[in-house]
């Protein structure tokens, strides 16, 4: 796993793991910690509310006790599904790996990683040096 920055929409940008080995069509499947994902969730409310949640997946997350232990339960809600036949499939109960790092979204999401200028990278910087050998950066840099 490797530490890179992120983004599937452009706008908001995300530190991840990712493993450079696992892309799908050339986007990748990152893993954040808890905090990220507290602000993915932060940032996926305000922009539902901002142009409705008919276009916009929603993070949230969910924090209690049992027995005293803190514990986060993290949710993805495909507000699109709820309408439909997918209606039983719009709510994920996101699950941490080993490391407590979570795949916010997955492949579906479309994420890539981001080069030192902000560019995309697809697919990633890492899996195209290991597959092609040295590729010249995006933007003509």
């Amino acid at each position: 796993m490797i530490e890179v920055l992120v983004s599937c929409n452009d706008t908001q940008r995300y530190t991840a793991l990712i493993d450079p080995d696992e892309q799908r069509d050339g986007y990748c499947r990152p893993w954040f910690d808890l905090e990220t994902v507290q602000r993915i969730a932060d940032d996926t409310q305000a922009d539902a509310a901002r142009f409705s949640h008919g276009s916009v997946d929603t993070v949230h997350v969910l924090t209690g006790q049992v027995d005293g232990t803190e514990h986060a339960v993290v949710l993805n809600i495909c507000w699109m599904f709820l309408g439909g036949d997918k209606h039983q499939q719009a709510v994920e109960v996101c699950q941490p790996n080993e490391d407590g790092r979570y795949a916010i979204g997955g492949f579906d999401w479309c994420w890539y990683q981001l080069d030192e200028h902000l560019n995309p990278v697809i697919p990633s910087q890492a899996t195209a040096e290991r597959k092609w050998g040295r590729v010249p950066r995006q933007g003509g840099r």
